[in-house]
């Protein structure tokens, strides 16, 4: 398993079982040692990402790219007031 090391933490990449749906693979960031810090997750292409020595053939380029496009899963909480504008976008 691949690792990364972003702003003085380490991270190991893996790729998830999970296919949140049809074509789409989860490559999950996991901050070492565990539970320092919350997951952080990506969605991927699954034609791109099959196994997970095509996450480890990736250059730290571009699982720093990944990893800037993921998603903490840290579940922010909303006010009920909130909720509409988180789902349709910034309405400025």
């Amino acid at each position: 398993m691949t690792s990364l090391k972003v702003d003085g933490d380490v991270w190991k990449v893996r790729l998830g079982e999970e296919r949140p749906r049809p074509g789409v693979r989860l490559v999950l960031f996991l901050c070492q040692p565990t539970g320092q810090r919350p997951y952080r997750v990506v969605e991927v292409p699954e034609d791109s990402f099959g196994s997970q020595g095509d996450v480890d053939k990736l250059s730290r380029k571009q699982l720093l790219a990944l990893y800037e496009q993921s998603t903490s899963m840290d579940i922010p909480v909303y006010r009920s007031d909130e909720v509409s504008d988180v789902r349709k976008g910034s309405q400025s």
